[in-house]
């Protein structure tokens, strides 16, 4: 790709966050005006424009995720059985640049009030711990199979890939039977049964002989030295990597950050339907929340054939946009292909969207959902559950190169 090609798209990448920040502030206007004054369409009115709002941000921020990920290649599967397969920790370290920023990013709209991660799912939810280990660690098999993670199926379906086409679209299927239909019983009644008491999942106030700020300030040290331990010889040592890291990781920030000023934004404006935060109502269309492609895939399919009979919102709209994304980006770079892959692959492809997800539909999350939206919340159940991801995919990496050491 030329020069001028890449610079503009680095621009267009750029004025696409700038885009979003604007769309951000705008919601946080809302919150300075005088309910009481307002006439009962006027508040509709801004309810309305509020809506309209997070759902173009979910389809911007969707966008600039499939966009990044189909230019840089950026794949959590391969940052995890890339342990044990290549050895080479380039895709890791992305990673955990991508988990720096998020963590970094969401805790200071935390401590800032922007927004109450302590309504969101991986916080406020009971913590199944079986859910948790079972769920990531057939997400993480099923990663490996598949050949990408939540976010890459989509972006490989979007350049044309057959194979991912096929692993989002069993994908969808086993996350909506775990979610509504034949699979689902299974994951009610013995893996979410199983729960242990906690407040919340919150690791600062679980671990509370020391202040939250050293926790954190011990994790993201941590990810500093292994990014920093990267050999002189890396791919690493360049701008690509770490730059396509942050920039995911930007994403996660301002997904939280959109939906957490709409939740806030929300009962000051409509003083007379919402008793405030704790209102089962706004928790149920706006409770604060990320990017995830386990309910998001799932609902998306159902959005498409049932439109007369659903509604948009910023999940479906991120998944419609991680698409768009990543098949402009394709187009733009020339690299977009139609792909058919090996008849073997095509079973790999559709046995790894199966254990994906039905495994992230257990866990309440995929590499993305869990392993970044959740895990920038410091919820102990995230943390749990990528750690089962990357267990999972190792041992699927294993055991594949196992049968292919077994078949030569």
């Amino acid at each position: 790709m030329s020069k001028g090609r890449n610079a503009l798209g680095i621009a267009l990448i750029v004025g696409g966050f700038i885009w979003v920040i604007y769309l951000i502030l705008k919601i946080k206007g809302y919150a300075t005006v005088n309910a009481d004054s307002l006439s009962e369409e006027k508040v509709a009115a801004i309810k309305a424009s509020i809506r309209h709002t997070v759902i173009l941000a979910g389809l911007l921020i969707g966008g600039l995720m499939g966009a990044i990920v189909q230019r840089s290649k950026f794949c959590i599967a391969a940052a995890c059985h890339s342990i044990v397969t290549t050895r080479d920790m380039t895709q890791t370290r992305a990673y955990a640049m991508a988990l720096f920023v998020a963590i970094l990013g969401t805790q200071l709209l935390y401590k800032l009030g922007y927004v109450d991660i302590g309504y969101s799912i991986y916080i406020s939810s009971p913590f199944t711990w079986l859910s948790y280990i079972v769920g990531g660690f057939i997400f993480g098999v099923g990663i490996v199979y598949a050949g990408g993670c939540a976010s890459r199926i989509l972006v490989r379906a979007g350049e044309g890939n057959l194979g991912g086409l096929v692993s989002v679209m069993a994908f969808i299927l086993s996350s909506g039977a775990a979610l509504w239909g034949i699979t689902a019983k299974i994951r009610t009644d013995y893996f979410n049964s199983l729960t242990l008491n906690f407040h919340n999942q919150y690791l600062p106030n679980i671990v509370n002989i020391v202040p939250g700020w050293v926790i954190i300030l011990a994790i993201e040290a941590i990810l500093v030295i292994f990014m920093l331990k990267a050999p002189k010889d890396s791919e690493w040592r360049g701008w690509r990597w770490p730059l396509s890291g942050a920039a995911i990781g930007l994403t996660v920030v301002l997904a939280w950050w959109i939906n957490g000023m709409a939740f806030k934004t929300i009962p000051l404006v409509d003083i007379f339907s919402f008793t405030g935060p704790d209102d089962p109502t706004l928790l149920q269309t706006w409770r604060p929340t990320s990017l995830t492609f386990a309910l998001a895939d799932a609902q998306t399919f159902r959005y498409i054939i049932l439109w007369t009979g659903e509604t948009i919102n910023f999940a479906v709209a991120s998944v419609l946009g991680v698409v768009a994304g990543s098949v402009i980006a394709a187009i733009f770079s020339r690299t977009f292909y139609w792909v058919a892959p090996p008849l073997q692959q095509f079973k790999y492809n559709l046995v790894g969207g199966l254990l994906m997800g039905f495994g992230a539909v257990v866990a309440m999350g995929c590499n993305i959902g869990q392993g970044l939206s959740g895990f920038s919340t410091l919820s102990i159940g995230s943390i749990l559950t990528m750690s089962f991801i990357l267990l999972g995919a190792i041992a699927g990496a294993k055991y594949m190169s196992w049968r292919l050491m077994k078949e030569t």
